[in-house]
């Protein structure tokens, strides 16, 4: 699975109940108006459908992350509530390593571990893309998680143009010695 889909899903899971919620209070309140609303009923009647799809796709959505997230180490979930749920309490983490390279490494690794287990639960791109996508919450949610990507690449990309180029001077230095 596409790892921004996954961490797009991460990031979604602990809002998921009240992206449901709204869904519910908006169909309601959809076809409590209807009596007030001239467009055809039939097109009232495709908008609550679509609303009801979305819903049942956040369900699923959420059915397929618990069942993952049980396969997950202690130490692993912990990782994934610092970073995507914040769920604990900031006191929780009062010891934990979240500058490191090897915090780094273990959320890279364990991002293609979740993206694995994923793709074994049924939550595939195909998927995503059809059930999720179709939200508004998940195309701003997708965006926001590729400029971040974008971002932290632009951020390694000037770390190693500094090194080439203190490689470059170092080249130079020898060469003219």
């Amino acid at each position: 699975m596409n790892y921004n889909y996954t961490k797009t899903a991460l990031y979604a899971y602990p809002n998921i109940e009240a992206v449901m919620d709204q869904i519910d209070d908006f169909v309601e309140r959809k076809a409590l108006s209807s009596m007030s609303d001239f467009s055809p009923c039939l097109e009232q009647c495709e908008k609550i459908l679509d609303y009801t799809a979305q819903k049942d796709a956040l369900i699923n959505l959420k059915l397929m992350i618990k069942s993952v997230l049980l396969k997950l180490s202690p130490l692993e979930l912990d990782l994934l509530d610092y970073k995507y749920f914040k769920q604990k309490d900031k006191e929780y983490y009062v010891d934990f390593d979240s500058s490191s390279r090897k915090y780094f490494r273990r959320q890279v690794s364990l991002i293609k571990k979740v993206a694995f287990l994923f793709e074994k639960e049924g939550l595939t791109d195909e998927w995503f893309n059809q059930n999720c996508l179709t939200s508004n919450f998940f195309k701003e949610l997708l965006k926001r998680v590729q400029i971040q990507e974008l971002q932290s690449k632009k951020n390694k990309s000037k770390k190693v143009k500094i090194t080439c180029e203190k490689a470059t001077i170092e080249q130079q230095l020898k060469l003219s010695a």
